[in-house]
């Protein structure tokens, strides 16, 4: 791949081929492992602690604490989909998010925000981020969340 291509693979993906070193993004494969993996970028410790001890039982997760490292993690590990919270820190998960969509691998993983502003945020506007579900996290349930991974998993755009 050249420097001037517009899109550009974050790691092992040949855009021909759509083989990547993430192994296969396909729903056999999802469907052969026995969990749904979430990577979970949450700078609140206390609540990516929560929120890890109530999924975990459902799903493989990997949580993170800043954007920086959801590349690091899909190196060797690809996520159905990232559940993220918008404001982390002094960084906020926009940038990621863009950022992502340079990346031909990294743009069709589906993301799911959880957000204190859930209101101040429009899917539709973001769906050219691969922004799939807006949650909200002061009237989201457990069930509810659980709910609404399994669906943007199963037919999320991170399956090829």
């Amino acid at each position: 791949m050249t420097d001037d291509e517009s899109l550009r693979c974050h790691s092992g993906l040949d855009p021909e081929s759509n083989q990547s070193s993430h192994g296969s993004r396909n729903k056999s494969e999802m469907t052969n492992r026995e969990k749904l993996r979430i990577l979970l970028l949450e700078d609140d410790k206390w609540l990516a602690e929560s929120l890890f001890e109530m999924l975990r039982d459902d799903f493989e997760i990997r949580v993170v604490n800043n954007p920086e490292k959801v590349f690091d993690v899909m190196e060797t590990w690809w996520p159905d989909v990232m559940l993220a919270d918008v404001v982390l820190g002094a960084k906020n998960l926009f940038v990621l998010l863009h950022e992502m969509q340079s990346y031909v691998d990294t743009r069709v993983v589906p993301t799911v925000i959880l957000s204190s502003i859930s209101q101040q945020i429009s899917v539709s506007d973001l769906e050219k981020f691969n922004v799939r579900k807006v949650l909200d996290k002061a009237k989201i349930t457990p069930d509810g969340m659980r709910q609404a991974l399994r669906e943007i998993a199963l037919k999320g755009e991170a399956v090829k």
